[in-house]
């Protein structure tokens, strides 16, 4: 009896915090001027790099990106405009600002086990994975740029656990194996909804696009909306990607249920997968960098 008053307290704790979600403080004004330009498809370097200045620690994160070792400049990059049209390149530097930005606003260094280069890890190999797969020609008219944003955004909803929850998190991360698909179950089990679902109020409360909304809340589901399937198909296989090659016996044999979920050429998957193994230290390398 005791027991069960302890779970109904701590579920009423958790579906507490859960609906502070929803009234999370808005983000910063210049924040969200930030976000505007990184969504607009047709922004340019120069006036990205105006709202980008807004904000002058996302300035420093680029171009300390930028005059990383990743990167290799043999000069100083000491300007946005030089580092985005020399070094990252404009999609990119959108990419990037929008996740450090969130990133940002999540502060989930209360959460002791979570690694924030592991995530970033995640994130960039499923990005760059599902980026490959959508400019594969295969009749879907998929946007890779779209594709590469929304990979990066795909866990954004462990940054909302990590950042409400360190001490539940902790438990999960810290006892359990690292293995995303592991740590997805269980905060499903724990928490009685997915983080994609927490991420979706999260993307939602900061207005961004209705695109990358579509995903999070489809993401679950076996039947998504017809127009977004392709793309939630792309985000998944980019993610299944990541997953085989993070494990340690990542090889080709469970790819063909990737292609097939993609609707994609078996082949065409598999050099997705052989790029994506031989960039596999170059990516790491650049998740190191951004957790900084």
């Amino acid at each position: 009896m005791r027991a069960k008053l302890m779970d109904d307290v701590l579920r009423e704790s958790i579906e507490s915090r859960i609906n502070k979600l929803k009234n999370l403080p808005a983000l910063p004004e210049a924040s969200v001027k930030i976000l505007a330009a990184v969504n607009d498809p047709d922004v340019d370097i120069d006036k990205l790099v105006k709202v980008i200045a807004l904000s002058p620690a996302l300035v420093a994160r680029l171009l300390g990106l930028a005059n990383s070792a990743f990167f290799a400049q043999s000069r100083q990059i000491d300007d946005l405009h030089t580092a985005i049209v020399r070094v990252l390149g404009l999609q990119m530097v959108k990419s990037l600002s929008l996740g450090i930005l969130l990133n940002v606003q999540l502060d989930a260094r209360q959460c002791k086990c979570f690694d924030s280069q592991s995530f970033w890890m995640h994130s960039l190999i499923t990005a760059v994975a599902a980026q490959k797969l959508a400019g594969i020609d295969g009749g879907r008219d998929l946007s890779a740029a779209n594709a590469y944003t929304g990979g990066l955004l795909l866990h954004i909803g462990l940054l909302v656990v990590a950042y409400l929850f360190p001490k539940e998190l902790d438990v999960i991360l810290c006892r359990g194996p690292s293995d995303y698909r592991h740590i997805e179950t269980e905060v499903q089990k724990y928490f009685g909804q997915s983080h994609y679902q927490m991420g979706y109020i999260l993307l939602k409360k900061w207005r961004l696009p209705e695109f990358f909304l579509s995903m999070l809340r489809d993401i679950d589901s076996k039947e998504p909306v017809e127009e977004r399937a392709a793309f939630v198909r792309c985000i998944l296989a980019g993610q299944r990607i990541c997953y085989a090659l993070l494990d340690d016996n990542a090889d080709e044999s469970g790819l063909e249920p990737v292609a097939q979920q993609a609707g994609l050429p078996f082949d065409q998957v598999v050099m997705v997968f052989r790029t994506m193994l031989n960039n596999k230290d170059n990516v790491q390398k650049l998740a190191a960098e951004i957790s900084g």
